[in-house]
C-alpha cells in the first residue's frame, strides 16, 4: 500500500575533514533551527575574511557568483528556506554543524545565506543550558578553547573552496532549468539562461526593473515558481484513490 504522507524525511548531510578535525553539516528544517537558535549564542563574524575571499582581484575561477552558489547549495542541501530577508537576500540554508575533536563533539548552528550580493555565514554556539534575558542576541568572540577564530576562518575558507571545486564538476552532469532571482536592495539579478550562469547589478532602479521584465518576457521563470510546481506534484503524486 502506497503511503499518502511520507513519515520519514530525507536528511541532507555533508561531511568534511580539515587539519584532523571532522565536520558534519546536517540540514535543519525551520522549526528545528528556530528551537535551537533560541538556545544558542551568536559568534562575531570576521568581515575581513569575506573581503579576502570575495576580493575583486581574485581570479574568476577562484570565486563563485550568486547563481552558482545557489544552485550548488540547493543540490547539496535541498531547497532554500523561505525565511530569508527578501529585500537584502534571496536564499538561506539552516544547518547543524557538529565538530568532532579530541575533546569531544561540539554543536553549533550554521546559517549559510546571501546578503546584498555576497555569500555569508553566521555561526552560533548551542548552549547546554537554557538562555534567558535575551543572551541569545549578544554577539560573542569565538570560544578559543573549542572552536577558535583561526579554526572558524580555516573552515569557512575550506568550505568555500569545496563549493568552488564542486562548481567545476557539477556542470558535467547537472543542467539547471532557466531561472532568475533578484535582490532589490542592491539591484542585483542572477540566474541561469542559455546554458550560462549570470549575475548582473544595476545603478538605476529603472534599468533594474526593465531588465527583470525583459527576462520574464523570454519565459525565464523564478525559482519559487519551480518550487511551487514541484510541491504540487509531490502532493498529488502521493494520493491514493479510493
Amino acid at each position: 500500500m502506497r503511503q499518502v504522507v511520507k513519515q520519514i524525511k530525507e536528511r541532507n548531510k555533508i561531511e568534511l575533514e580539515l587539519n584532523n578535525i571532522e565536520y558534519q553539516l546536517w540540514r535543519l528544517d525551520d522549526y528545528e533551527y528556530t528551537k535551537l537558535r533560541k538556545n544558542s549564542i551568536p559568534i562575531k563574524e570576521d568581515y575581513m575574511l569575506y573581503m579576502q575571499l570575495y576580493s575583486p582581484y581574485r581570479r574568476s575561477e577562484d570565486k563563485l557568483n550568486l547563481a552558482q552558489s545557489f544552485v550548488i547549495l540547493t543540490w547539496l542541501l535541498g531547497d532554500s528556506s523561505d525565511y530569508y530577508d527578501d529585500w537584502k537576500g534571496s536564499f538561506y540554508f539552516p544547518l547543524l554543524l557538529i565538530i568532532k575533536k579530541e575533546i569531544g563533539d561540539l554543536f553549533y548552528l550554521l546559517k549559510v545565506y546571501d546578503c546584498r550580493g555576497s555569500l555569508n555565514f553566521s555561526l552560533y554556539k548551542i548552549s547546554d543550558n537554557e538562555l534567558k534575558d535575551r543572551k541569545s542576541d549578544i554577539l560573542h568572540e569565538p570560544f578559543e578553547s573549542e572552536f577558535s577564530r583561526h579554526e572558524i576562518n580555516s573552515f569557512w575558507s575550506y568550505f568555500y573552496g569545496y563549493l568552488i571545486g564542486l562548481s567545476q564538476t557539477i556542470k558535467l552532469f547537472i543542467s539547471p532549468l532557466p531561472f532568475m532571482k533578484r535582490i532589490d536592495s542592491n539591484h542585483v539579478v542572477y540566474g541561469y539562461k542559455d546554458n550560462q550562469y549570470f549575475e548582473e547589478q544595476y545603478n538605476s532602479e529603472e534599468e533594474y526593473h526593465t531588465t527583470i521584465q525583459g527576462y520574464q518576457s523570454i519565459d525565464i521563470t523564478t525559482w519559487n515558481s519551480q518550487k511551487m510546481n514541484t510541491m504540487l506534484q509531490n502532493i498529488t503524486n502521493g494520493v491514493v484513490e479510493k
